[in-house]
């Protein structure tokens, strides 16, 4: 009767330490490349955007989402006019475009309906 709680923690005990040697290194975080698009960072650069701003920004990142690159730079044009703009809000735009410049060249072309 000892020998099953002894084995169940034997059990548990290599468990714990299979799942400590599987984890991922902090040592080299990932960082995006200038060209990749990066919503989560394009969006928390306009967190303190105006209503007009939020608009664009929204309008984007729906067209990036559902695969609409050219309503999405549309909507990145009309932000980018915006003499309001921060330096970090303007290198997140130019970053986005450049995203969705190399995505939509990747991008199999759709046939014409």
């Amino acid at each position: 009767m000892k020998e099953l709680p002894n084995c169940l923690l034997m059990v548990l005990l290599a468990g714990v330490v299979a799942l400590t040697g599987c984890g991922k290194s902090d040592k080299t975080p990932a960082q995006t490349a200038p060209g990749m698009m990066d919503l989560p960072k394009f969006q928390q650069a306009f967190v303190s955007a105006t209503p007009e701003q939020r608009t664009s920004v929204a309008a984007a990142a729906n067209g990036i989402r559902y695969g609409r690159y050219p309503d999405a730079l549309t909507a990145l044009a009309n932000l980018d006019s915006d003499p309001a703009l921060t330096p970090p809000q303007k290198q997140a735009i130019s970053n986005l475009i450049e995203g969705i410049k190399q995505a939509s060249a990747k991008a199999p072309v759709a046939p014409p309906q």
